[in-house]
């Protein structure tokens, strides 16, 4: 687990150098963090054999939102 811990800081780290020479805005820094951290949970969840159901999760947000 520590490994997907570090690859996470890895990707995090990479991501925002890149977008430092691209001059990204706050908009683009954002969606990424969040995109990663997504990716992040999602295989965490693999790691310790409790895959999240994302149906269920983006059902009750659709149901939250209207």
């Amino acid at each position: 687990m520590i490994w997907l811990i570090l690859l996470y800081i890895a990707f995090l780290i990479s991501g925002f150098i890149i977008m430092k020479a691209e001059n990204s805005g706050r908009k683009e820094k954002t969606v990424f963090v969040a995109i990663t951290t997504i990716g992040c949970i999602l295989w965490g969840s693999l790691v310790v054999h409790r895959p999240l159901d994302l149906n269920k999760w983006i059902g009750m947000a659709i149901d939250f939102i209207f």
